[in-house]
Formats: structure tokens, sequence, C-alpha cells
């Protein structure tokens, strides 16, 4: 197929695929017609046509004579127009080596209604279900075609039961039998996941598969003061080291919490904060949005100290109040918000932030959710004042 022939079915395929005839056909005399005139061939327009004409004509008589057009020539036997035989259109998609939009919108509707879930991808499921039903084409920005469509719902079903953090390359050997595999997908499903599961709305697209326990590198859990545990036969008492530990996933699931004095733990979300934070209590790292190994530790601590008081300590800002909330949520603890209110904003008016377009937009969200009510008064103050804090400069 040389590049002039490759051009005029690229160029018929598209104009079908936008008419009214690939979607809900027509009876109307609709054609689908490129003429001399069209930029595609500008070669029979130019000084040196004589160059090309001999050799597009050729093209055009070949494509003719495959049925897939018809074309009309002046007397003078001079090029003036072709149209896409529109009966034949299947064809040329297979002759052209494309997927033909119709087929595939046909197999993506079968994939769909034959797949089952109680999770948000059943909203997922409806939606492209729909999108199809009304512009005749599914959202490329999530998957391919219906081959890519499947390899996806696959790994997504693997992703929601995952309760262990898994290694990246891991994970893939073991869903897709490639450790190197799972890349060529992690973007679109990340853009599936952060559209359609409300629970990670507000988390960065970095952050996405560490909050579904997906990691790259495994990860630790940092921690100081106050908390006494066991580790097989070995006693580590934070309250006789000078500097914070650092715990493995490993050392999460095995240790055992020993009693001792502890009234308040604070978890917070940022690295700089929790290495100048100095507060007498447990304080442990979240680094953003916690996982299930966290999760882990804090419902551990949570049944050795249910009457201590448990405290969150993130930005000022939507973000922060979605970390917090979701850490409420999903452990049941009962956090309070630390250091999170206008009396710092007002404390820190050298170090306020504007808020973007996006932080106006969030935050006026959240004003509509009741489950931020504990943040109303803060959030009013914000948009009123055009201000956010990050903690890390809090004085």
């Amino acid at each position: 197929m040389n590049d002039f022939e490759n051009k005029i079915i690229e160029k018929l395929l598209t104009k079908y695929q936008n008419s009214k005839l690939s979607k809900e056909g027509s009876e109307r005399n609709i054609k689908i017609k490129i003429d001399v005139n069209d930029p595609i061939m500008k070669s029979y327009k130019s000084r040196d046509s004589y160059k090309y004409r001999e050799q597009n004509d050729k093209t055009i008589r070949i494509l003719e004579s495959k049925g897939y057009i018809n074309a009309y020539f002046s007397k003078e036997n001079e090029f003036e127009y072709l149209v896409l035989n529109v009966d034949r259109v299947d064809e040329l998609y297979n002759y052209h080596g494309i997927p033909n939009p119709r087929i595939e919108n046909e197999k993506v509707i079968s994939i769909l209604n034959s797949y089952e879930t109680n999770s948000f991808m059943k909203i997922f499921k409806d939606d492209v279900i729909k999108q199809i039903n009304e512009k005749y084409t599914y959202p490329k920005i999530y998957f391919n075609d219906s081959k890519e469509l499947m390899i996806i719902l696959k790994i997504i079903d693997e992703i929601l039961v995952l309760n262990d953090e898994v290694m990246k390359r891991d994970f893939s050997v073991r869903v897709l039998g490639d450790s190197k595999k799972f890349v060529l997908y992690e973007n679109k499903i990340i853009n599936i996941i952060k559209d359609y599961d409300p629970e990670a709305k507000d988390i960065e697209k970095e952050d996405i598969l560490k909050s579904y326990n997906i990691v790259s590198n495994y990860s630790y859990t940092l921690i100081k003061n106050k908390l006494v545990f066991k580790l097989k036969n070995t006693i580590i008492d934070l309250n006789q080291l000078p500097y914070d530990f650092s715990m493995s996933n490993q050392m999460i699931k095995d240790l055992t919490i020993i009693k001792s004095d502890i009234k308040r733990i604070i978890t917070v979300e940022n690295l700089t904060t929790f290495y100048g934070l100095n507060e007498d209590a447990l304080i442990i790292y979240l680094a953003g949005f916690h996982n299930s190994i966290k999760q882990q530790l804090l419902l551990k601590i949570y049944e050795m100290y249910p009457n201590a008081e448990y405290y969150h300590f993130s930005d000022i800002d939507a973000g922060g109040f979605w970390i917090y909330n979701n850490l409420k949520n999903k452990t049941c603890i009962p956090f309070k918000p630390f250091r999170m209110g206008i009396k710092e904003l007002e404390n820190n008016k050298d170090n306020l932030k504007e808020l973007t377009a996006n932080d106006v937009r969030r935050l006026k969200i959240l004003l509509t959710n009741p489950g931020f009510e504990e943040f109303y008064d803060v959030i009013k103050y914000m948009l009123n004042n055009n201000c956010k804090l990050e903690q890390e400069i809090l004085d």
C-alpha cells in the first residue's frame, strides 16, 4: 500500500466514522466523497503533477476494481472525485488493517455486559456502554480496543482484592505472566480508578497505585516515641531510642504491642513535619494517604489503646482534609484534626498561599459533603481569605 492509497483510505474512513451513515444509517443519499480539490489530492494540482498523475490514477483505479470506491474522471480522463462504496466498508477496514469501530463497539459492549462487579467498576461499565450508545465510540483514555479492555478489567479486579503490598513487577508476573507488561496499562488503569473510585478522587495520580498496595519498592513506616512492642523474642522500647524507628511491612504483621503509657497518637502527612514534630505522643508518618499495611499498624495500636486520643496532622487544604477523612473512615478510629484550623491560618499569615482555581472547586465540593462538616468553618475562612497552608511551615 503506497502513501497516496493510505491517505485516501484513511480520509474516507475518517469521514465515514464522523458521518451519520456509520452511526445509525440514513435514508438520505449521503455520499462520502473526496474531490480533486481535497488537500490529499494536491499532487494533481501541483506544477509537477505530471510526475504523479499516472501513478495516482492507477492507485484510484485499483481501489475501484476492488469495489471500495467509485471513481469519476472527465471526458479528458482527468480525475474529478471518488465516492466510498459504503456497502464494502467492513472489507475496507480489513484491507487497511485497522479495527472497524462498529465491530469494536459491539465487542466492547459484549465484554462489559458479561462483566460482573460490585465495585465502582459497575459505574465505569455503565458509562462506557452509555457513551457507545449515544456517541458511537468508547473513551480511548481508558482502553484502545476490546482486547486491551479485557486485560485492564482483569488487572483492576486483581488490584481490588490486594490486602498486602506487592512490588509492581511481581504483580505484573502474577497477573500477566511478564514483569514488564503492567506498565503498558498502568496509566489507563490509574485514569479509571481516579475517575471512578470515589475514595481515590482526591489522591494524586502518582499515589493511586500505592494506595492500592502496588509499589515500585517496598515501603517502610516511620514511627517515634512511646511505643513498646515485641518482635519474635525481642522487645523494642521506643522510649529508649533517641531517634525514629523504621518498620517494614513484615515487621508490622509480626509485631505484638506491649501495654505502656500512651495517651496520644498523632499521624502525620509529610516527612519534614514528622521529623520536626516534638510532642508527648506516639508519632507515625503516613506519607499521604495511608494503605492497608499502615492501617494494620493503626488498628493494632487502637486495639491496645482504645481510650487514647488520636490526632491527624495534614496540610490545611482540600487534599489534607481528604486525607484526614479517608484515614478516619477507613480505620473507624475517632481521629481529630491536629493544628488544622483557623487559628493556624491566622497565626501564619506571612506563609499562606493563594488558592488555585482547582483548590476553590475542591473546597466548594467539600462544603456540600456532610462528612467534612467539622472543617466547614475553616473552609469558609479559606475561601473568604483566598488562602491555604502547608503543615511544614506552621509556626
